[in-house]
């Protein structure tokens, strides 16, 4: 399957075998006098030690002697290791899982293109597959992601970018260990894709303008996002989730309580908007202020979590 990936990856070892064979055979054309093709092979067994085509050391000129010794010194080596390489690359299982997840990647519409490394990105890529997404991966640090959907590359390499399918891609991810990478890559998917939504993960919060300048559509800073959580949670251990938006000055986060006395959703202080009541394990997001909340129940609310200790005290958690 897309054996097209497979030959690029060989073709620097065949392009070095084929010099190393034509240096050996200019020498025995010269010298000996024998056409390319015999020269060819000539050149080949001498090489290779078969012996096949050895010419009366007497009558070798001195010249030919010291080319022969500096070239067959020279070639043995690379011959070796070019030969060794050469079927490595083809023998190697990852090469070929490698060419599938190319070809995957240029057949795929309305998928997902995760670009980058870390962490991050492997999270991401865990709620993907939760959520049955479709999804091409760009690393240049495989890690442990295993499957054909990882396509190991320089993921600042715009062939490598388009073997991702990212012409036809529904949206794009970007996570790079440095903030500067991502903007680099932001730069070059806007530039082969521009309409296509970009969400990048970015360190340094100060470079939020930035990367909306470069084309991303959403820029999420994960020192932000995990700031916000640690010290939401310092506040309450209520905390379950976290509304991100950079239109949103106040941190609004979501909580969940348990219901351990009866009082209306009327009660609940200025600020806490309710979003669902958990009953028997099931959501209900039908309700009014004179709803009452039972006992056992749970109670989903959003807001700002300096409020969530309030909330406790009228549900009686």
């Amino acid at each position: 399957m897309a054996p097209y990936s497979i030959l690029r990856k060989v073709f620097p070892q065949v392009l070095l075998l084929g010099v190393a064979v034509y240096v050996n055979a200019v020498v025995f054309m010269t010298f000996q006098h024998l056409d390319l093709l015999s020269a060819i092979y000539a050149g080949v067994n001498v090489v290779t030690t078969v012996g096949l085509y050895a010419p009366p050391i007497s009558q070798m000129p001195s010249t030919e002697k010291v080319v022969l010794i500096l070239t067959i010194i020279f070639a043995v080596g690379l011959y070796t290791s070019i030969i060794q390489s050469l079927v490595s690359t083809v023998v190697r299982r990852d090469s070929w899982i490698d060419a599938r997840a190319r070809w995957r990647g240029s057949h795929m519409r309305q998928h997902t293109v995760l670009i980058g490394e870390g962490e991050v990105l492997k999270g991401a890529i865990r709620r993907l597959e939760i959520y049955g997404v479709d999804y091409v991966v760009l690393t240049d640090d495989k890690g442990n992601l295993k499957g054909d959907r990882v396509i190991v590359g320089n993921p600042k390499d715009e062939k490598d970018i388009l073997s991702t399918g990212i012409m036809e891609a529904k949206n794009a991810i970007i996570s790079m260990n440095n903030d500067m990478d991502s903007l680099l890559v932001t730069l070059k998917v806007q530039k082969l894709n521009p309409p296509l939504p970009v969400t990048c993960i970015v360190r340094d919060s100060s470079l939020v303008e930035e990367f909306k300048t470069a084309g991303a559509d959403m820029v999420i800073t994960s020192e932000d996002i995990l700031g916000r959580i640690t010290a939401s949670a310092a506040l309450s251990n209520n905390v379950s989730g976290l509304i991100f938006s950079s239109r949103i000055r106040d941190d609004i986060i979501i909580g969940f309580f348990q219901v351990s006395r009866e009082v209306k959703i009327g009660d609940l202080p200025q600020g806490i908007v309710p979003l669902a009541i958990v009953r028997e394990g099931s959501l209900d997001p039908f309700f009014s202020k004179d709803t009452t909340l039972r006992v056992g129940e749970s109670l989903v609310v959003i807001g700002n979590p300096s409020l969530f200790r309030k909330v406790k005290e009228v549900l009686g958690s």
